[in-house]
C-alpha cells in the first residue's frame, strides 16, 4: 500500500477526530443554555427527580396527562409585571366577584382559554362574566390539545352543567392532537404524557395516556415503542432534528436551524462575558424555534389526514352537547404570530372553519378576524416578541367583547 496514502488516512482521522471533538463540545455547551438543540441523550432523557416530584404533586393526571389541581396558585411574569392565577375548589379558575353567582357558560380549552401572564380579574372569562353577569366558570390548562380539552368536558361538564360550553383554543392545536409526548415536538416537556384519539373505520378511537400511573415514570423506557408509534413528530421531525454521532456530519442536516441556534447562543455568551449588551439578540435562538413551528401548523392544516382527525373531534364535542343539551361554540385564539403571518400573507386555517359552518349546532367563532384589523397588535400581548406569549389584560378585553358580540348576534 502507497505510504503517502496511509499518511493521509492518519491524517483523515486526526482530522475527524478533531472536529468531532470540537463539534460534540460546542454543542454540549449550546445545549446547557438551550434545550431545542437535542442531543443523542434526549431520545431518553433522565427524568429530573426533584421536578417529577412538584409535577405529580401540582399538575400530574392519569386520564388527561396533566391539569391545574384545585385550590393552587402560580406567579408568572405579564406585560405589567408579577401576574398570579388561582384555582378554586373545584380546579376551576378563581373568577373574582362571581365565585357565588350562577353560571350559564363555562369554558374549556388551552392556556389561551386558561389566560396565563394576568391576574385571576383579567381574564377574558372575567370580562365576559362582567359583559353576560353570570360567572363563567374556566376549566382551561395549559398546553392542552383540544382532545384532552374535549376529554375534560366529559368529565366535569355533569358536575358544571351551564347552558353554553366554549371551547377556546390556539391554531397550534392542530399539532397538539398528533402528539402522545410533549417532548417529541416541544422539546425537553419530558413529563408531557398524553392521550390523543385517532380513526378507525371512520370513528375516534382513544389511545389512553400510556403514563397513567405515577410509577410509571420511573419505566418510561418502556412504553416508548408505542409511544413513538403513535406520535406523529417522533418521525417527521424529533429524529430529523436530533443530534448523534458523528456530530461534524449530522450537524448539517438541517443547517440553517442547527448553525443559526448555535451562533446566537455562542454570541450571546461572548457578550455576556463581555459585560456588553445582549438584551436586543436574547430572543433569537428561540425566533428559530418558533417560526419552525409556525411552518408546522401551516403545513399541518393542509394534511387531509389530520384534519380529518380534527374535524371527527369536534364532531364529538358537537355529538356530546346534543345529548347534554348545551349550545356548543369553538373559538380560535390565535397566538402573536399567527396574527401577523395571516395580516401580510394568507388565513391559513381559513378553509378548515369554514368547513365546520357545516355543523349547523356549532358556533365557530375566529378571533382573528378582528385582530388583523388592529394597527397596535402588541398591545393585547404580554411578551415583547414576534410569538407574544399570551393575551394581555388589552387583549382579553377585546376577545371577551369579540366572544360577547358573537354570542348575541347567535342569541347566546
Amino acid at each position: 500500500m502507497n505510504l503517502d496514502f496511509l499518511w493521509y488516512m492518519v491524517y483523515a482521522v486526526i482530522g475527524f477526530f478533531i472536529a468531532e471533538v470540537l463539534t460534540y463540545s460546542v454543542c454540549l455547551l449550546v445545549k446547557r443554555r438551550f434545550h431545542w438543540l437535542i442531543l443523542h441523550k434526549d431520545e431518553k432523557p433522565e427524568l429530573s427527580k426533584t421536578g417529577l416530584k412538584t409535577f405529580l404533586s401540582h399538575g400530574y393526571d392519569s386520564e388527561l396527562g396533566w391539569i391545574r389541581k384545585p385550590n393552587t396558585s402560580h406567579n408568572e411574569k405579564g406585560k405589567y409585571g408579577i401576574t398570579k392565577w388561582t384555582t378554586n375548589i373545584r380546579g376551576a379558575r378563581t373568577n373574582p366577584g362571581f365565585e357565588t353567582k350562577n353560571s350559564e357558560i363555562s369554558c374549556y380549552g388551552d392556556s389561551f382559554g386558561f389566560c396565563r401572564q394576568v391576574n385571576d380579574d383579567e381574564t377574558w372569562e372575567h370580562y365576559l362574566s362582567i359583559l353576560k353577569n353570570t360567572n363563567i366558570t374556566n376549566f382551561s390548562v395549559g398546553n392542552y390539545g383540544i382532545d384532552q380539552a374535549l376529554l375534560r368536558i366529559k368529565r366535569e361538564f355533569k358536575k358544571n352543567k351551564t347552558n353554553t360550553v366554549i371551547l377556546a383554543i390556539v391554531p397550534d392545536t392542530i399539532s397538539r392532537i398528533i402528539s402522545i409526548w410533549k417532548h417529541y415536538y416541544e422539546y425537553g416537556n419530558t413529563f408531557g404524557f398524553k392521550p390523543r384519539f385517532t380513526i378507525k373505520n371512520n370513528e375516534l378511537l382513544l389511545i389512553k395516556n400510556p403514563i397513567d400511573n405515577e410509577s410509571k415514570f420511573n419505566d418510561y423506557q418502556s412504553y416508548l415503542s408505542i409511544i413513538q408509534k403513535n406520535d406523529f413528530f417522533y418521525k417527521n421531525k424529533f429524529k430529523k432534528e436530533i443530534l448523534n454521532f458523528p456530530y461534524c456530519f449530522t450537524i448539517l442536516k438541517n443547517f440553517h436551524r442547527n448553525f443559526s441556534i448555535i451562533y446566537w447562543m455562542v454570541k450571546i455568551q461572548y457578550l455576556k462575558k463581555s459585560n456588553k449588551n445582549w438584551a436586543d439578540i436574547e430572543w433569537n435562538p428561540k425566533r428559530i424555534i418558533m417560526r419552525i413551528n409556525l411552518r408546522w401548523r401551516i403545513k399541518l392544516y393542509q394534511n387531509k389526514e389530520v384534519l380529518q382527525l380534527f374535524r371527527k373531534i369536534v364532531e364529538e364535542f358537537v355529538l356530546f352537547s346534543k345529548e347534554n343539551e348545551f349550545r356548543p361554540v369553538l373559538a380560535f385564539l390565535p397566538q402573536k404570530d399567527d396574527v401577523n403571518f395571516i395580516k401580510d400573507n394568507f388565513h391559513f386555517y381559513e378553509n378548515f372553519l369554514n368547513e365546520l359552518d357545516s355543523m349547523k349546532e356549532l358556533l365557530v367563532i375566529d378571533a382573528v378576524n378582528d385582530l388583523v384589523k388592529e394597527h397596535d397588535i402588541d398591545a393585547f400581548y404580554s411578551d415583547n416578541n414576534e410569538y407574544g406569549g399570551h393575551f394581555s389584560r388589552e387583549g382579553n378585553n377585546k376577545i371577551a367583547t369579540i366572544i360577547s358580540n358573537e354570542l348575541v348576534r347567535n342569541s347566546l
